[in-house]
């Protein structure tokens, strides 16, 4: 900020831009939306103060700073960024000619340039390591005995190896991190820092893997990945790898360009190794992985242990799924949350193309017992109809209607499916909300005043987010968006059918289709008004509990903790949240030793209003 007067005393102001968003988050709803940026804090969660210093922290390339001025906008304000996929520069070997020990140089900085921010000095004789920060000229760290230095700007591990290795540079003026190897210091070994704004699919999917590693216990309510799709290409559903792109694979690593034909998601094999995750990918389903780290024994048909790879290995992965699966986890472990995720959008937006890409639904057959299934392969659906999660295919799930997101018993779509003590699959869909609307939105990442185009599950989410758990967003107008598609409301009712939520123009104005989940129909799931209000509930109970955590449990603090949950339920049925719930808390001889109860919980929510059936008739006089 440039000040007119730089030594005189007094109280400096600055009038910054900020699209009018709020300014400081609220005690409402967390929202995390992860994405990609080319600055900023990486695999850290960021909260919003400001839009303008999120901005500033993390800039305007990638989905991340995108997602939050979509989530703010709709009304969303209490919101967490957290950056993906970035790596660090990493010298290794230093002091160590023959390339095995020797210091390890990291920068924290995660970024394409961290490599050339850095420069170093080392001196064999002495074991003197210095790095500066380029930039600023300023030493960042220096291990001299007697005046060490470490700024926290560079994690150096490791130490000079019995044998020694080359002097690098001189002490007035060092070499850049990324040019060391290439000027000769035998040994050494270079990686440069990625901003990965540009990841593939493959890529992305490993990147949100890891994060959700990681953001197990984070406190939030609702999630936003970015830039991933329900329908994103698959390898199981009939898309291929180029015959010219696989002939380009080499050592495993070069996984295929953004957005080209071959940007699409193959089998994967997870193995963690030494506390980190490495993943293999089967491009043909034939067990053996054309994409593999360089790490252990690892190979396209052997594992980082030294094991054999097989078919069995090698699992389906789906974007949906992979939210739908880490938001269970959360909400059985810490706190209930929920996710919005979008479809890809048509080829264009002329009338034919918005037809291919609705498609058309399968042809369901009823059986004696009244459930529904697709017969043969020639009745499955097309397009966002069709597709197999919502719809239903005759390939997955014995060709059940209406497909679902069903919990196995691993994290992967494939595994054996998994019941609740009634019987019932445990469908991970009451957890999504997945959106097929397309809009221009108006918001203060454009910078050009026409707006863009986008997916709305932003939009959404934050929309939703602002409102009270018993107020649907069905019907509700939305607004700083435009419409772009020409689409039916004969069109919107079958994305209905199949549990889209669509935005369409009223006369009132830009309004959401309807509000269910992305759970079956005979989920008692289905509403999102439902799962809100079970969330709330839930919250309620768990905040009532946890004090209890940890110590004695005799039947007086049994009844203690009855009448704690029972306060917080009486609230929610004053509230009008619950309509009567029933509670019983049980502890058998065994659960007393091993410190469990049960606490079973019956409630009738608030069933939200759909649909009104107006009947008129005359009268004579």
């Amino acid at each position: 900020m440039a000040v007119a007067f730089e030594n005189l005393p007094g109280v400096i102001s600055s009038l910054e831009e900020s699209g009018l968003a709020p300014s400081l988050p609220v005690n409402g709803p967390r929202i995390l939306v992860l994405g990609t940026a080319s600055q900023g804090t990486s695999q850290w969660p960021y909260v919003v103060q400001t839009t303008t210093s999120a901005a500033s922290e993390f800039g305007g390339s990638g989905t991340l700073t995108r997602g939050m001025y979509e989530v703010r906008a709709a009304g969303g304000e209490n919101v967490i960024l957290y950056r993906v996929g970035s790596t660090p520069a990493i010298l290794s070997h230093v002091g160590d000619s023959t390339g095995v020990d020797g210091y390890i140089i990291e920068t924290i900085r995660r970024d394409d340039d961290a490599g050339s921010l850095y420069s170093i000095y080392y001196d064999d004789a002495s074991d003197r390591l210095v790095i500066w920060n380029t930039i600023s000229g300023l030493v960042v760290y220096d291990n001299d005995s007697t005046d060490p230095i470490d700024t926290g700007e560079v994690v150096v591990s490791g130490e000079r190896a019995s044998g020694g290795g080359p002097d690098i540079a001189g002490p007035s003026a060092g070499f850049a991190l990324e040019d060391v190897v290439s000027l000769g210091h035998t040994g050494t070994a270079y990686t440069a820092g990625t901003d990965a704004t540009n990841p593939s699919r493959m890529e992305l999917y490993q990147y949100y893997h890891k994060a959700y590693r990681d953001l197990l216990i984070e406190d939030f309510d609702w999630l936003l990945p970015m830039d991933v799709y329900l329908d994103d290409k698959n390898i199981v559903d009939s898309y291929s790898f180029s015959a010219a792109y696989l002939l380009t694979i080499i050592n495993g690593d070069e996984y295929p360009e953004r957005a080209s034909a071959d940007d699409i998601l193959g089998k994967v094999f997870v193995e963690e190794y030494q506390g980190t995750d490495y993943f293999f990918w089967d491009l043909n389903g034939d067990g053996i992985a054309e994409l593999y780290p360089s790490v252990g024994s690892a190979t396209g048909s052997t594992k980082i242990d030294g094991t054999s790879l097989s078919t069995v290995d090698f699992h389906e992965v789906n974007f949906a799924y992979q939210a739908a699966y880490f938001c269970h986890e959360v909400s059985t472990n810490n706190k209930n949350c929920l996710s919005s995720i979008g479809v890809l959008p048509p080829a264009s937006f002329s009338l034919s193309d918005i037809s291919v890409w609705i498609g058309k639904a399968p042809v369901f057959t009823t059986r004696s017992d009244g459930t529904q299934y697709i017969r043969t392969v020639l009745d499955n659906g097309t397009g966002l109809l069709g597709n197999k999660f919502k719809a239903g295919k005759y390939s997955y799930r014995a060709g059940v209607a209406y497909g679902g997101f069903i919990l196995t018993d691993s994290e992967y779509i494939d595994g054996t499916e998994q019941e609740d003590v009634n019987g019932y699959a445990i469908d991970l869909g009451k957890y999504l909300s997945i959106t097929s609307g397309y809009v221009r939105l108006f918001n203060a990442f454009d910078r050009t005043g026409s707006g863009y185009i986008a997916s709305m599950a932003g939009t959404y989410l934050g929309f939703t987010s602002a409102l009270d758990e018993q107020i649907a967003p069905t019907n509700k107008v939305i607004t700083g968006v435009q419409r772009v598609m020409n689409i039916s409301p004969r069109q919107v009712d079958k994305l209905a059918k199949m549990g889209y939520v669509h935005v369409y123009e009223k006369p009132k104005g830009m309004t959401i289709s309807d509000s269910p989940t992305g759970a079956l129909p005979t989920s008692d799931y289905r509403r999102l008004t439902t799962i809100r209000i079970v969330k709330r509930v839930v919250g309620a109970v768990r905040q009532a509990a946890d004090p209890f955590i940890g110590n004695s449990f005799d039947s007086a603090k049994k009844a203690a903790l009855n009448n704690a949950i029972t306060q917080k339920l009486d609230k929610l049925v004053v509230g009008g949240y619950i309509q009567r719930y029933s509670l019983d808390i049980r502890q058998t001889a065994r659960q007393m030793v091993i410190g469990e109860a049960d606490c079973e919980l019956v409630i009738v929510p608030a069933w939200e209003l759909r649909r009104i059936n107006l009947s008129v008739a005359l009268a004579a006089q």
